[in-house]
């Protein structure tokens, strides 16, 4: 089956040659890629043409998903689509892993295990305990919830098409949970593949924490909008049982500075509650779906 990597990438060259230079040592590779620059700032032809399976394509800057969207649409031939950000550096089964995990079945979408590849940095260790129990969460408890960060992803290229892309009105975050939780409603597939692992390598101090958290409440209003459009009955908070276990989520586990990772957990969602009343403040267009 031909399967093709699609990245993303943004006015970060370095972390794109970091990324680029892993996926190289894939296993079986090369593997076809299509990076597309979103509009940057700076050029990343450089990095990508000492590749011969890379393909360069650019846009107007329109965001993350609607980079993927164009990536995707570069993939012509392509069967199976992998995702993967810039900043991420896959283990060398990571291919392999996730097309065996989709083995062709239609409707199916898997997503790959992410680890923090910056342990020391107590601001990426809390962001990535905060999205590491979020997948523990949702899988245990059997949520409808259950969605996948567009960094370690696959399906087939005609089921993403079906399914609309990712929506377009999400530049900023968010556009991950609502193209899971759209894929589950027509009916598709979620399957977790714990050895597909990626290295996330997001280097966060205090204010870039803070902003990130911040876009996820923005995002967050605009999935609320969506689930609103679409009379999605699903619940927009969860329960008390929920918050608590997310804060305590890095006591549970082996890290760095652990007790300061659930204060900068509780910090993100101050943060988060910041965006979102940003957003309420714009008038809050609704997005498509």
């Amino acid at each position: 089956m031909q399967a093709t990597i699609i990245i993303p990438s943004y006015n970060r060259p370095r972390q794109l040659a970091t990324c680029l230079a892993a996926l190289a040592k894939l296993d079986g590779g090369p593997w076809p890629i299509v990076v597309v620059d979103d509009g940057s700032k700076v050029a990343l032809g450089e990095v990508c043409t000492p590749y011969s399976n890379v393909r360069l394509v650019r846009q107007d800057n329109a965001g993350p998903g609607a980079a993927r969207n164009r990536g995707v649409e570069e993939a012509e031939d392509a069967h199976l689509l992998l995702f993967i950000d810039d900043d991420c550096m896959p283990e060398p089964q990571w291919a392999n892993c996730l097309v065996e995990a989709q083995s062709d079945v239609p409707g199916r979408l898997v997503g790959g295990r992410i680890v923090n590849a910056l342990p020391r940095n107590v601001y990426s260790s809390a962001s990535q305990s905060l999205s590491t129990y979020l997948y523990e969460f949702y899988q245990a408890s059997g949520s409808d919830m259950i969605f996948f960060t567009t960094n370690n992803m696959c399906c087939r290229r005609e089921d993403f098409l079906k399914s609309g892309g990712f929506g377009s009105r999400f530049p900023i975050a968010s556009e991950d949970r609502d193209f899971g939780i759209r894929w589950s409603a027509s009916g598709g597939e979620l399957v977790y593949a714990p050895d597909a692992v990626v290295a996330h390598a997001h280097d966060l101090g205090l204010a870039s924490f803070w902003r990130q958290h911040r876009n996820y409440g923005r995002g967050a209003r605009h999935l609320h909008l969506a689930m609103d459009q679409r009379e999605d009955p699903r619940p927009k908070l969860e329960s008390a049982r929920f918050y608590f276990g997310m804060l305590s989520h890095p006591l549970r586990n082996p890290g760095h500075n652990r007790l300061a990772q659930s204060a900068l957990i509780a910090l993100s969602q101050v943060a988060m509650v910041a965006g979102y009343i940003a957003e309420i403040g714009k008038g809050g267009a609704t997005p498509s779906s």
